[in-house]
């Protein structure tokens, strides 16, 4: 991370003031810093140096808090770009998730039809030997009984004798019967 010209100014001052200091403050301030151990705190030691009148700490106050400021930003940006980058592959991954979902269930569908093709082809020529004839057709749900009007490539039309008429698809119907 680059300091700021203004950091680097006031440690360069830190460090003139660290220079003009005589050698007993110099020999106290290293006998401070090497007794300061990890687990001593920053603002602890500072005001041990200020309290002594070894250094005056609002430069390295300032340094320190220009520091935390710069970091602060740093983690910012990269915790936004993350999240960026994170909804950016979620939403690819969903995408090619709904897309591959959707080729799979037509390859499905597909497989079927070419399954139950042959079958259906058996329906669809006796349904249409009996067009414009009185048929009773079957589902797994109700029994349709009416002229049989068209025999498309997946469905029948089918019309009551009350004007009904009924869209039939071909896979549904499971028994015919002339009347």
């Amino acid at each position: 991370m680059a300091l700021s010209s203004e950091a680097k100014a006031r440690l360069l001052n830190l460090l003139g003031t660290l220079q003009t200091l005589p050698t007993t403050a110099t020999s106290t301030t290293n006998n401070l810093l090497n007794t300061a151990n990890s687990s001593t705190n920053v603002t602890e030691l500072l005001n041990t140096l200020n309290t002594n009148g070894l250094v005056d700490t609002s430069l390295i106050t300032n340094l320190l808090n220009t520091t935390t400021t710069n970091v602060t930003d740093l983690l910012n940006t990269t915790t936004a770009s993350a999240t960026e980058l994170l909804n950016t592959t979620t939403a690819t991954a969903t995408g090619l998730l709904n897309t591959t979902t959707t080729a799979t269930t037509n390859l499905l569908i597909d497989l079927l039809r070419l399954r139950l093709l042959p079958s259906l082809n058996a329906l669809r020529n006796d349904l249409t030997n009996r067009l414009n004839q009185t048929v009773q057709l079957s589902t797994e749900y109700e029994t349709l009984t009416g002229v049989l009007l068209a025999v498309l490539s997946d469905y029948v039309v089918l019309v009551e004798s009350d004007g009904t008429m009924h869209f039939v698809n071909l896979s549904k119907i499971e028994t015919v019967a002339s009347l």
